[in-house]
């Protein structure tokens, strides 16, 4: 019975391993095929060279923007000067709107020189790492799940969701394009030092993001105010002015305060980083004064 039992029992594990080894080649081959299909996938967006053209439409902006600038001011001054004749409005009315030309005078000189002075934060200054796995993660939640999020709001055939669908498409597709290519953002691919710097990065992700599209976000907003005020003009013409004068102004305040807002939130996360420095050192010279 001893020598059945030895000649019966290799025999399972002889025919279990092929059985095994197909399962494994079937997993591999299949878990293969999906990465390569999400690769593809993200690479249909991620795969150019969004940097170049980054850069060229920030020189397009730098060339025109301030000619969209000085029309709209102009247009706003001379829709205020005639509401205030025809209304007869005092003087001093009148003699402020001069406020407008001077504004847009200001802005018109100043606006490509505080662009960039808020694009230097990225394109000047150290890039943060982020890990690469982290940047992959966001890369396919963020954007292909935000590609099956904007479907289904688009599915949903009303005009609510067909907005927040048209929202959620933006945001993915820039998602993608930004964690492929994250030095747009001022990130580099690599592993931190140490946790206090990888928080640090995540924290000024959002406001680093803000910061490289923000020429972007400027030459296409201020177009576009100006165009909805030209409409405005010939509904309510007040009003259409107000629009033009945001359009005048808006290009050289907006950067200004997105330049504040990074440097405050990175004073604060560098005053904590020091903070958290200090246990760390206090250690090192305790260590060196044991060793002596």
């Amino acid at each position: 019975m001893s020598e059945d039992t030895n000649t019966v029992n290799p025999a399972p594990e002889t025919e279990a391993k092929p059985g095994c080894q197909q399962v494994q080649t079937i997993i591999t081959c299949y878990g293969d095929k999906v990465n390569s299909l999400v690769e593809k996938l993200l690479g249909l967006v991620g795969d150019h060279p969004w940097e170049a053209w980054l850069a060229k439409f920030n020189g397009w902006v730098g060339t025109y923007l301030p000619a969209v600038i000085a029309v709209s001011g102009v247009l706003a001054f001379i829709t205020g000067l005639v509401s205030a004749i025809r209304y007869d409005a005092p003087l001093s009315i009148v003699i402020s709107l001069i406020g407008v030309l001077i504004g847009t005078l200001f802005s018109i000189h100043l606006t490509p020189k505080a662009l960039a002075l808020s694009r230097s934060f990225i394109e000047k200054g150290e890039a943060g790492a982020m890990r690469p796995e982290l940047l992959y993660i966001l890369k396919v939640v963020l954007g292909l799940g935000g590609i099956v999020l904007a479907i289904y709001f688009i599915l949903q055939f009303n005009s609510e969701a067909f907005v927040a669908g048209l929202i959620a498409l933006v945001v993915a597709l820039l998602a993608i394009i930004v964690f492929s290519r994250p030095a747009i953002v001022g990130i580099k691919a690599d592993y931190p030092t140490n946790g206090v710097e990888e928080s640090i990065t995540i924290l000024l992700f959002p406001i680093k993001f803000v910061l490289a599209l923000l020429t972007f976000v400027v030459g296409v907003g201020t177009v576009g105010v100006f165009v909805y005020g030209i409409v405005m003009l010939f509904s309510s013409g007040m009003e259409g002015a107000l629009f033009l004068l945001g359009a005048a102004l808006l290009p050289f305040i907006l950067p200004i305060v997105v330049y504040f807002t990074y440097l405050c939130t990175a004073f604060v996360l560098d005053f904590y980083r020091a903070l958290v420095s200090i246990p760390r050192k206090l250690d090192d010279v305790r260590k060196a004064l044991e060793a002596k």
